[in-house]
């Protein structure tokens, strides 16, 4: 039964690879950057955004840095030299537009990852990653949510090989009671 599906899984992936073409390369280094000088890391988003960002949000743990899930019980407060990373396909989610006031008001510096650089998002964050995922053949924000996904995990390979982090290392820092 291979091979059912192959017109449908390409043009997915089709879309994916045209998506993460059109991602800005600099966007490593300057979120590299903003990782490297903030203390705690606290990462939000609604749905399957939110969802995206938890998995970095472990990620960053593996690779040493502190990091929160905004939400959680155990979250700490955001202070001064934090970094609040903000997901968000519509960049319109009130929810997420409260945390950046507050983390800001806080002194914390905030960057979001959205899909349009005039939404509302982007111009409150001091900091953004476009994912320019315009029409897709899949369902909802599907095609926003992979290239987050895939942008965040590759950044966790570009940190990892610039501060020259063994997976081993990584490894040690995984959850053990799961």
């Amino acid at each position: 039964m291979r091979g059912a599906n192959t017109k449908m899984e390409n043009t997915v992936i089709s879309e994916v690879i045209s998506l993460i073409e059109k991602i800005d390369a600099g966007d490593y280094e300057n979120l590299y950057r903003l990782l490297k000088k903030a203390g705690k890391v606290f990462v939000a988003g609604a749905g399957r955004s939110g969802l995206i960002g938890r998995t970095f949000a472990m990620r960053l743990r593996h690779l040493g840095i502190e990091s929160y899930a905004v939400g959680e019980t155990i979250c700490p407060p955001v202070r001064k030299g934090d970094l609040l990373l903000a997901i968000s396909c519509s960049g319109n989610k009130k929810t997420l537009l409260e945390l950046v006031k507050i983390s800001r008001k806080a002194g914390a510096v905030s960057l979001c990852i959205t899909s349009g650089k005039s939404d509302v998002l982007a111009r409150l964050c001091n900091h953004k990653v476009i994912i320019p995922a315009g029409r897709s053949a899949q369902f909802g924000n599907s095609l926003f949510e992979q290239g987050a996904f895939l942008f965040l995990e590759t950044f966790v390979e570009y940190y990892r090989r610039k501060k020259k982090i063994t997976t081993a290392e990584m490894a040690k820092r995984h959850a053990n009671l799961e």
